[in-house]
């Protein structure tokens, strides 16, 4: 490909498991234009994600979701001062890799001349489309969104996808688990299972109850340490997990997001459902047991081996609602913890394999 200087601007504003699924675009992106300036704007609160990553010159942190809430002069300006900043970089290229309705108006602010989007169907706001001016082509509803974001390169031509997902973080960043896990030397005596409850979505939710049980299964029956991850607002709900074990387990420590990578790091086995954890943990190389409800794990989930996802598919799967259009949770309610027992006993299984597979290679 032509490795021209260029200069390109990524917009994927959130949110974890989003920006994590652009991560291989970025690569790609680098990989075919070794020489070209590439900056990424986002939201403030995931720049941890990727300002540590060798691929990105700029990363340029925004605050839409307060500019949203707080209409005011604060918000006014910084809202100038963005589009002034974006103009004085003179972008070639703008991708638009959210398809919404604010993520479209960034890219015009910017002034560039080649704006690319998703097709008008691959939008999750189709008003979207009218911002950019060129186009990917349309892909069906079922495909992975790490291959709807690899799809916008096809503007620029021919290119060599390269599928990778790098998470750098700052050895400062590494303290917090470090210093964690030396307070709490028992938890590494045994492999580490991190369990994370939590989800963006109320319909994302299992049980509390089911949580408790399983990590006790996994103590029990297969010889882990628990581990309780969470982020803002969880932490309640790690406390009422560790409260109706039976087995001992350990609450991690409040972490930034950055600090949280570090930590992930160090278990041998994540459980949770479709939520930021679970998409760092899986880009980590985490072997993942995943719970799904309201969005679908073919084109959400993990995008490599070694992960397993339970659903119980309905006639309203996969609905992406927020909440209930039935006014119950039985997608969710369906999955049993034998269910996701059953199917961590695989997982491990077949992390043994590849891990003996790996060591003894066949010629």
């Amino acid at each position: 490909m032509n490795s021209l200087k260029q200069k390109f601007l990524i917009i994927k504003l959130s949110s974890i498991g989003d920006i994590v699924h652009a991560l291989p675009f970025l690569r790609t992106l680098r990989t075919n234009h070794p020489n070209a300036y590439i900056a990424w704007i986002i939201e403030e609160s995931f720049q941890d994600l990727i300002k540590c990553n060798p691929d990105l010159d700029e990363v340029i942190p925004v605050r839409t979701k307060y500019w949203r809430k707080n209409l005011n002069t604060k918000s006014w300006n910084e809202i100038c001062q963005t589009r002034k900043l974006l103009k004085e970089h003179r972008f070639d290229w703008t991708f638009d890799l959210q398809g919404l309705i604010k993520t479209g108006f960034i890219a015009r602010m910017t002034g560039a001349p080649n704006r690319a989007g998703f097709h008008r169907d691959n939008c999750r706001e189709k008003i979207n489309a009218w911002f950019n001016n060129k186009h990917s082509q349309y892909l069906s509803a079922g495909k992975h969104i790490v291959d709807r974001c690899l799809s916008q390169l096809s503007v620029l031509g021919d290119f060599h996808s390269q599928v990778e997902f790098s998470i750098p973080i700052r050895a400062e960043d590494e303290h917090i688990s470090e210093a964690f896990m030396k307070e709490n030397n028992k938890l590494a005596e045994k492999p580490i299972a991190g369990i994370n409850p939590g989800a963006g979505f109320p319909t994302k939710l299992w049980s509390i109850e089911r949580y408790a049980q399983l990590a006790d299964r996994l103590t029990e029956e297969l010889g882990f340490s628990v581990l309780l991850t969470w982020g803002p607002g969880e932490e309640e709900m790690v406390r009422n997990i560790a409260d109706s074990m039976k087995q001992q387990s350990w609450i991690a420590p409040a972490t930034t997001i950055a600090e949280s990578i570090g930590l992930y790091k160090k278990l041998s086995l994540f459980v949770g459902s479709d939520s930021g954890p679970f998409h760092i943990c899986w880009a980590l190389g985490v072997p993942t047991v995943s719970v799904w409800g309201p969005t679908d794990p073919n084109r959400n989930g993990a995008y490599s081996k070694n992960h397993e996802a339970v659903f119980h598919k309905l006639n309203c799967s996969f609905c992406w609602k927020r909440q209930c259009p039935l006014g119950t949770t039985e997608c969710m309610d369906k999955i049993t913890v034998q269910n996701m027992f059953e199917a961590t006993k695989t997982l491990a299984s077949e992390h043994v394999k590849m891990v003996i597979s790996s060591q003894h290679p066949t010629h």
